[in-house]
């Protein structure tokens, strides 16, 4: 079992909860109130809401770019209230913390990951004193973000190491009779279609055809390799496959969103 994290002061935050409301900034308060020094980076408030898996895929693709130490705190969690566990996870001398729901399964799978069911005597004494049924984020996880980071408890005095949790929602891409089979896991401000689709899977490949929505799309470089209003695929900063219409929305054109299927297969 790794023991190597050392906090930096770090936290980012990851949810469902978007900029309506109180919820983001009540969360920060309870982590600066326990930790003043803390540096809080919102990844986003944006992740679709009830859908642990497109928060998961995020953090995922992201906790890379953040110093080492930092705590990545993640709440999509429609089971708040209920018996699920308080997951801790350390990979790569980062620390997630998260709902047993499937959130934390696509790092915890891609890494040389340390899981933790956090014991509920130990959240009895980090949280606040009143526990709302229907925030956790403020009443358990931000204190326990704070306490993390600010390096007052070790994450191995919160419970022993265990192979069990919540397997991710989504089935990773599988090969097919030549054709690899994935799917659009969100789309972003622009209406580019961002899939499960990493840029490894395509060495299977010679001449990779994108298929999606009824069309075939070419894999190109950038978005300008279009004229503008043409559709194109392509490998984005995350490293996985997007279908993208230049200066407009591949969304709309297509008309397809979250869940919906894309095929890569060798042209001709």
């Amino acid at each position: 079992m790794s023991d190597s994290f050392k906090p930096c002061g770090v936290i980012t935050i990851t949810t469902d909860f978007g900029h309506r409301g109180p919820f983001v900034g009540t969360m920060k308060g309870v982590i600066l109130n326990r930790f003043s020094d803390a540096k809080i980076i919102d990844l986003t408030h944006e992740a679709f809401v009830h859908w642990p898996a497109e928060a998961g895929f995020w953090l995922e693709r992201s906790f890379r770019y953040f110093p080492n130490g930092t705590v990545h705190l993640a709440v999509v969690d429609p089971g708040v209230g209920t018996d699920r566990s308080v997951l801790l996870v350390m990979a790569e001398q980062h620390l997630f913390l998260a709902p047993d729901n499937g959130l934390l399964a696509g790092v915890i799978e891609s890494c040389d990951a340390t899981v933790i069911h956090v014991e509920e005597e130990k959240l009895a004494g980090i949280s606040l004193q009143s526990v709302s049924a229907t925030f956790h984020g403020r009443d358990i996880f931000a204190p326990l973000a704070a306490a993390l980071a600010a390096g007052q408890i070790a994450p191995t005095a919160l419970g022993d190491p265990t192979d069990d949790f919540i397997p991710s929602l989504i089935e990773p891409p599988d090969m097919r009779r030549g054709e690899l089979h994935g799917i659009v896991i969100t789309s972003d401000n622009f209406g580019n279609l961002i899939t499960n689709i990493d840029r490894s899977e395509l060495a299977a490949f010679k001449s990779p055809v994108v298929h999606a929505g009824g069309r075939d799309i070419p894999l190109l470089r950038t978005y300008a390799d279009v004229a503008p209003g043409g559709l194109l695929a392509l490998i984005n900063s995350l490293q996985v496959v997007e279908i993208a219409r230049s200066e407009q929305s591949a969304a709309e054109l297509l008309g397809i969103g979250r869940g919906a299927p894309v095929l890569i297969r060798d042209a001709g």
